[in-house]
């Protein structure tokens, strides 16, 4: 209670509700978001290359398909994945399979169908080391 100044009869309070306050969603800018994006970001990389891992990023660089004639008698996993529609699971089954005779035998592992032979065909050799594909 204040006392009121002219008589000394005390008066109560007016009450005056909170002043409303903006949720915190509503206190952010663009520029907020984005330096908050770009920073989980940089923790999420700077953590991967510390576990040593960096696969994720492969989906954010260029594709590295069919940039090689690969002789799948002889080359690695990594360049077997080189191939268009080999991912890790088929490389491994492919080199399972070995000795091939000739390209046709890739039919026998499991995973490659014709479709996929098409698309492999002007990528395989059986015979000579695997080298660079020469841009058409």
């Amino acid at each position: 209670m204040v006392p009121n100044s002219s008589n000394d009869t005390p008066k109560p309070f007016a009450y005056r509700p909170p002043v409303p306050r903006r949720p915190w969603w509503r206190k952010l800018t663009p520029g907020s978001v984005l330096g908050g994006v770009a920073a989980v970001a940089g923790v999420v990389t700077l953590v991967a290359m510390l576990a040593g891992d960096l696969s994720y990023l492969s989906r954010f660089l260029p594709s590295r398909e069919g940039t090689l004639i690969v002789n799948v008698n002889t080359a690695s996993a990594r360049e077997l994945e080189t191939l268009p529609g080999i991912g890790p699971a088929l490389a491994t089954l492919i080199i399972a399979g070995r000795p091939y005779e000739s390209i046709k035998d890739l039919e026998l592992v499991q995973g490659i169908g014709p479709a996929k032979m098409k698309s492999l065909r002007p990528f395989v050799i059986v015979d000579g080391e695997t080298r660079s594909r020469q841009a058409p």
